[in-house]
């Protein structure tokens, strides 16, 4: 109920935002036209969403109120905090001159200073950039705000793109679940959005995509995606207990199996990819370069950490993990098909929130995904909250937002056959295709 009520409220703000925005658009189109006529059609739409909004949400709170009131039981509390995601607060504004630039490679040690001063997402730090052109080719460009005096009030990184299959377009952050502008003020951070459109304009991208945990920064945006967080308690023994008995049960199940675990670096890195490469075969995606790995892993200011789960001593289950910011993260996971049976997943999970209460992590972020879908279940199963991703295009006027994803209906054959071909090629081949998917 807690994840419900939270995002009825994003999109609550959200929808306000497009009716202020919608409303200042009357005063650029003539009384009576068509379009003005278009228009009040849309802000009557907009209303009438705010409206059936407010009335879930009034529904919902007063059913969040007879269950407390009803049961002596306090509340989780992870229905009373939030994670410490970076969001800008949209009252601040700085109100100034200021003047936006790309800054140059002897630049970027202020960008890093000024990053640690903001308490950014750890991908913002330039180590990530560099591992991005280190094993993927791609340059990123930090477009950043300043005031009269040089001094940084915002910034924003973009990592550009060109291919002649997907063509030329930019991102902030690709490959990664958390990106977009950092700043204190929110009119610098609209700006900085609007000097990235202009980016796109003047280098002929076909889009530039900005993925933030912010509402109301510009137009065009999605939130359809959210991140699965959740709020970890002092101990393993209490953990159990918030758990509840029929995740215990899956979780437990497992270890009729006799599985084993082991957390690590590179010496494990080779079972990771085994794994990883097989997994992705068998959903018929792309698999990146194990370099890409190899290279987050030696990579000192990036506190990485590989976990490996054995079934008859062969690799089974896999995840990626990143901490920061108190968040414990896990950005790629993978089982083989086969152990899904076994549950080797689920008891994979359980060994991991462990590790995060033993390593003083207050929480952990089960990763993104799309509201509804089955990795989204799987997660909300553990407790988890959900919290909506604002996703921002920058397009041309006309145009509509790629779909460089495997919703695509017309990547269905595609698929299909990528899942009959040898896990061997694919390691060849994917990690030049999936090096243009953000």
């Amino acid at each position: 109920m807690a994840d419900d009520l939270y995002l009825l409220q994003e999109q609550l703000k959200t929808a306000k935002n497009l009716k202020g925005e919608t409303s200042r658009q009357f005063k650029s189109i003539e009384k009576g036209s068509a379009n003005y006529q278009n228009l009040l059609l849309k802000m009557q739409d907009i209303s009438a969403q705010i409206k059936t909004i407010e009335a879930q949400l009034k529904s919902l709170e007063a059913n969040t109120k007879s269950l407390s009131e009803n049961d002596p039981t306090p509340l989780n509390s992870s229905v009373l905090l939030k994670p410490p995601f970076y969001l800008i607060d949209e009252n601040k504004c700085w109100g100034k001159d200021f003047s936006c630039k790309t800054l140059t490679d002897d630049q970027i040690f202020s960008w890093d200073k000024f990053v640690k001063q903001h308490h950014a997402p750890g991908y913002h730090n330039s180590a990530w950039f560099a591992l991005i052109k280190k094993s993927f080719g791609h340059d990123t460009r930090i477009l950043v705000a300043e005031d009269e005096q040089g001094n940084v009030l915002g910034g924003l990184p973009l990592t550009f793109f060109s291919s002649k299959l997907f063509g030329k377009f930019a991102i902030s952050i690709p490959y990664v679940n958390y990106g977009g502008v950092v700043s204190h003020y929110f009119d610098i951070a609209q700006a900085l959005i609007q000097a990235a459109q202009e980016i796109r304009a003047k280098e002929n991208l076909s889009h530039v995509e900005i993925r933030t945990m912010q509402a109301g920064l510009a137009k065009n945006s999605l939130d359809k995606k959210v991140s699965m967080v959740l709020q970890l308690p002092n101990t393993d023994e209490e953990l159990d207990k918030e758990l509840g008995a029929k995740v215990r049960a899956q979780y437990k199940k497992a270890e009729s199996y006799f599985p084993s675990v082991k957390f690590g670096k590179l010496e494990l890195l080779d079972d990771f990819y085994k794994v990883f490469a097989r997994n992705m075969r068998d959903l018929g995606t792309p698999v990146y370069s194990r370099i890409w790995f190899e290279n987050i892993l030696k990579e000192e200011e990036i506190k990485s950490t590989l976990i490996v789960v054995y079934m008859e001593n062969k690799p089974v289950s896999t995840g990626f993990l990143v901490g920061g910011h108190n968040i414990l993260e896990i950005p790629w996971a993978s089982t083989i098909q086969s152990a899904n049976a076994k549950n080797a997943n689920m008891w994979m999970y359980r060994q991991i929130l462990s590790f995060a209460i033993n390593e003083g992590y207050q929480y952990f972020d089960f990763g993104r995904s799309t509201l509804g879908a089955g990795t989204y279940k799987f997660k909300k199963q553990w407790g988890a909250l959900a919290y909506a991703h604002h996703w921002y295009y920058m397009l041309p006027e006309g145009e509509t937002k790629p779909e460089l994803n495997p919703d695509n209906p017309k990547y269905k054959l595609v698929i299909f056959l990528w899942k009959l071909m040898p896990v061997w090629l694919t390691k060849i081949i994917g990690p030049q295709i999936i090096k243009h998917i953000p």
